[in-house]
């Protein structure tokens, strides 16, 4: 695929790039979120967005888009799940992400399993820990995380580190969810299985899109989300192949979703959205 100039997209420059991520990003002063009903207009602007600010990585946030410091902003990851308004799991890179409904379906296609956590079992796909814990949701309903470490074994601090790293594990195969939590004190969460916790119009949705269809539309949003992301920031972000994700893209640039760019105050090739945000704003 042959390389086009930047001046297609009016010389990006470092300052206009930055202008346009405080806008979309919502980190302008006037753009900054402070409610639960401005944090789901946020992840939906965005379709999927991470709590916390992930180190060494140009990516948007709630708690960058709430500002510095502590806040509400914590017990959004429990209120917004318990009433179902987003899907929320610790998905990219293993983070807190918030899922806006429309974007549930590419990502269980892309990251799900299309069988039952039995099946997975019988085939060496899981462990005894985690058919333990999974077993434990599947019979006595939605848990909280204390409930789950008592009833998984007696109490210590290695069968702490196993439950709760079994906890994130089986999120980003979309195995169990936050179905939301307590608020008080230090906050906890709430889990249940994704197939009983989802509703079956989502499920179905996901389950009719390809795997390669679901990843190449999110490939595409997270080029507008963060508007100059290299190949090598996507394949780390979402975790796949170096080589797949090089053939993802040339499918979103043939689709003229987005170009690859190489401008003059950017560290080498990068891929921009198509149309890129007039005036520096976001798209």
């Amino acid at each position: 695929m042959p390389r086009r100039n930047c001046r297609d997209v009016n010389d990006i420059t470092l300052a206009q790039l930055e202008a346009a991520r405080a806008h979309r990003w919502r980190t302008e002063p006037a753009r900054r979120i402070s409610t639960e009903r401005e944090a789901l207009r946020f992840i939906r602007e965005l379709g999927f967005v991470i709590l916390v600010p992930v180190s060494g990585a140009e990516l948007p946030s709630i708690h960058a888009a709430c500002g510095e410091g502590w806040g509400v902003w914590w017990d959004w990851k429990q209120t917004l799940p318990e009433r179902r308004a987003c899907y929320y799991s610790h998905l990219l890179r293993a983070r807190g992400t918030f899922l806006a409904w429309e974007w549930f379906a590419p990502f269980y296609a892309a990251y799900g399993e299309a069988r039952t956590y039995h099946q997975l079992f019988r085939d060496g796909r899981l462990d005894r820990a985690e058919k333990e814990v999974l077993d434990l949701l599947s019979s006595r309903g939605p848990m909280m995380t204390r409930e789950v470490r008592l009833a998984y074994a007696p109490r210590s601090k290695e069968n702490t580190r196993r439950v709760k790293q079994v906890l994130v594990d089986l999120q980003g195969r979309f195995l169990i969810c936050a179905a939301g939590g307590t608020t008080e004190g230090w906050s906890h969460h709430r889990w249940d299985l994704v197939s009983r916790w989802v509703a079956p119009e989502h499920l179905l949705s996901a389950r009719a899109l390809s795997r390669d269809e679901a990843r190449r539309r999110l490939l595409a949003q997270q080029i507008r989300n963060s508007l100059a992301p290299t190949e090598a920031d996507l394949a780390w972000l979402f975790g796949w192949p170096r080589a797949e994700v090089h053939s993802l893209i040339a499918l979103v640039v043939e689709d003229g979703e987005a170009e690859r760019v190489v401008a003059p105050e950017l560290e080498g090739e990068v891929l921009v959205p198509r149309p890129w945000p007039a005036k520096g704003r976001g798209l």
